[in-house]
């Protein structure tokens, strides 16, 4: 009875379990049927709007990626919201544009794959933007695309590398996406109307034309922009980019023409020289004096010599064009002496009008003086296309970080760091004492550059009266980097006062850091203002004013009496004028007709030739070749001014190269013979080349000369002994 009982159980049981699998697998069907039938009702839907409803489908997407990228803007949700509901029309504006974008697809059959793509390129966009605000303050613009290449090459100093990682990810899925739906993606099941179709996305661009103009007329939207983020900000990233990808170079002034060109340089002076002293501009990465932020206490001045200079010798505001980023549109402004108000909203003349054309600056304007040109930079010669564009402003020779060796770096992870600006001083000396006549040298730093990290750097410079504890420690690692960079204007300043010649140093920041700062973070109010000073070993006239970056070089040249030049004459003579507006539109006119116009102030040629600019002050050469004989070929090459960025090439294939100092390099080549061909080229990457030296021809046998040679000079040696 007791078996009996405990098989009967084990039968329900196991009659329980078999019900239960089969309701699981009914719920499952169940399951299934539901989402299948969902399914074909979404697919149905978008089936119907794709082919009957077209319209309501292309407003609600650029409604959306319109919506999402202004989110991203902000990083809120709510205050993305806030921006609808505050801005409708600007709101309005933007998402027409973006519809303006995806109209071109109702040529196609395969819509839906169309607008994915155009929607994704926008949203790309959109998170660039994002990022960008994050880490330099400024925005995305359209000019940034053209800094591909350079953005590579600093990725590493603000991102990990598992980030870097994951946006790739990002985009490979992106791209997956976007292939299945150009395969998967459903088409049009109807005959195409084409006329009716062109004619639909001619009606589109109207509107949307139409839109911007109003926005335009009634000053909901502006054309120029001044502050790039608060415009951003403002008046939505879709319009602020589309500005900034059609609004670019010096614009045409409405009344230019030869008469107007003439009326403007007729007042041109020409005078002798009064002193020709060497002048050395230094323009300092992102230096600040952190005094001038307001509710904050630091531990020490971070800049004890620039605080003594400021009070000692002739200073003041300087109005730059940029804040948090954008180092060479301040290089631009204070090399040219035009003003970057009249150029398009975030450009960078830099990678526009001056890749390709040469323009008035202050080196060509020194060059008739006398004047040996230099440029010195610790990072890389490409960054910005300097290597190209220094030519073009009249430099013979440009000393960059592919030319330099013994460089300290700011951080112990090599891929995060800067290189410090206290190595600056030796090029500088050297450039000074590569000539015997006057120099004018302009000189480029890095150390102050961002990111800044956001954890204890153990910093000797604490901060106090910051909530937040990680910008507490950038605040910390910067207020460090700028003490250094303070300490490295005073050895300059020391060695410059025992050199013999004439020297003025202008030394000035180029930028605010990327540290969130505001204008009512500040003493003076203006997140747009540096500071400069003039220092120099001998007495000077020069006064205590703000200025414009523009106006740095005509005050400078203005009391050595150096007039050279339509810009530099034209600015000595007006920049204090009373009538402003006048000024500046003269500015302008003189601008464009350099530029973009026809050299009417120069008889409609460009007198300003690109100069054949040389890479470092010496050449880097190869004197020597000494195979070792071993198992893996290892090869001594010997020469002179070879640096970390020195690669060496055999037969024009590349070797994994060693530095070991500024005369000696090792590669590993078991397979050397006679007639080899080495040159040693410097580089930052494969597609960088800088400069090569003479092919080297190497010959077995003078390895054995050597030998012999060395050999004789020891016995000589031993018999003085």
């Amino acid at each position: 009875m007791i078996m009996f009982g405990k098989n009967k159980e084990k039968k329900e049981k196991t009659s329980n379990h078999k019900h239960s699998v089969e309701h699981a697998k009914e719920d499952i069907k169940d399951l299934e049927k539901r989402a299948s039938s969902r399914y074909q009702k979404v697919r149905s839907f978008f089936k119907e709007t794709y082919n009957k409803r077209i319209m309501y489908m292309y407003i609600v997407c650029a409604l959306g990626v319109t919506f999402l990228i202004e989110v991203l803007a902000r990083g809120s949700l709510l205050k993305g919201l806030y921006y609808v509901i505050s801005s409708p029309y600007v709101f309005i504006v933007n998402a027409l544009i973006v519809l303006m974008t995806l109209s071109f697809t109702l040529l196609l059959r395969r819509r839906f794959f169309g607008m994915a793509l155009i929607s994704l390129i926008w949203i790309i966009f959109g998170v660039s933007n994002c990022i960008l605000m994050a880490n330099r303050v400024t925005p995305f613009t359209a000019v940034d695309l053209m800094l591909i290449d350079s953005a590579f090459d600093v990725l590493n100093k603000y991102f990990d590398f598992w980030q870097i990682v994951l946006v790739i990810i990002a985009l490979v899925a992106a791209i997956a996406g976007i292939v299945y739906l150009c395969f998967k993606a459903p088409k049009v099941n109807h005959k195409i109307q084409y006329v009716r179709n062109i004619a639909a996305i001619i009606i589109i661009w109207a509107v949307g034309f139409g839109a911007i103009q109003l926005g335009l007329g009634s000053g909901l939207i502006p054309r120029q922009f001044g502050n790039l983020r608060d415009s951003y900000t403002s008046y939505g990233f879709v319009y602020c980019f589309s500005n900034s990808l059609v609004n670019t170079g010096v614009k045409k002034p409405k009344n230019y023409s030869e008469e107007a060109i003439r009326a403007l340089i007729n007042g041109k002076t020409y005078k002798k020289a009064k002193s020709k002293p060497n002048i050395l501009f230094l323009q300092l990465e992102s230096f600040f004096d952190l005094k001038k932020v307001k509710n904050i206490k630091l531990s020490q001045d971070p800049v004890p010599t620039f605080t003594k200079f400021k009070k000692k010798y002739p200073s003041g505001y300087l109005n730059v064009p940029v804040v948090g980023a954008g180092t060479v549109n301040t290089e631009f402004e204070t090399m040219t002496g035009m003003n970057m108000d009249d150029f398009g909203p975030g450009e960078y003349p830099f990678k526009t009008i001056l890749n390709k054309k040469s323009c008035e600056s202050i080196a060509f304007n020194l060059r008739p003086y006398g004047y040996t040109c230099h440029a010195v930079h610790n990072n890389t010669a490409t960054f910005y296309g300097r290597n190209h564009v220094f030519a073009n402003l009249g430099y013979d020779t440009f000393t960059s970080i592919e030319n330099m060796d013994e460089v300290e770096k700011t951080q112990a992870d090599d891929d995060k760091a800067w290189a410090k600006d206290k190595c600056l001083t030796k090029y500088i000396m050297d450039c000074l004492k590569s000539t015997k006549k006057q120099d004018f040298i302009y000189t480029i730093s890095v150390q102050g550059h961002g990111a800044y990290p956001t954890e204890d750097m153990g910093s000797a410079i604490k901060v106090k009266g910051i909530e937040d504890e990680a910008l507490t420690h950038q605040y910390e690692y910067f207020a460090t980097q700028t003490n250094e960079m303070d300490a490295f204007v005073d050895a300059l300043t020391k060695r410059l006062k025992k050199f013999k010649e004439k020297t003025i140093l202008v030394m000035y920041g180029d930028h605010l850091p990327s540290l969130g700062i505001t204008a009512n973070n500040l003493v003076n109010g203006n997140v747009y203002q540096t500071e400069y000073i003039i220092w120099s070993n001998f007495k000077t006239k020069y006064t205590n004013e703000d200025l414009e970056a523009y106006q740095l070089e005509p005050k400078i040249l203005k009391d050595l009496h150096i007039t050279e030049g339509e810009i530099n004459n034209y600015s000595q003579l007006h920049r204090k004028d009373k009538d402003q507006k006048a000024y500046l539109e003269g500015l302008h006119k003189l601008e464009y007709d350099q530029l973009y116009g026809k050299n009417l102030a120069n008889k409609g040629k460009n007198p300003y030739k690109p100069t054949d600019l040389k890479f470092g002050l010496n050449d880097v050469t190869v004197n020597s070749i000494n195979p070792m004989h071993n198992d893996v070929g290892t090869i001594y090459i010997y020469g002179n001014n070879f640096t970390p960025y020195s690669k060496v090439y055999i037969n024009d294939e590349k070797f994994d190269t060693i530095y070991i100092d500024r005369t000696t390099l090792i590669v590993q080549n078991p397979e050397l013979k006679a007639g080899d061909a080495f040159v040693v080229k410097q580089q930052n990457s494969d597609t960088h080349i800088l400069s090569e030296t003479k092919k080297y021809s190497y010959a077995a046998e003078e390895t054995n000369a050597r030998k012999i040679k060395e050999t004789k000079a020891k016995k000589k040696k031993h018999k003085k002994k």
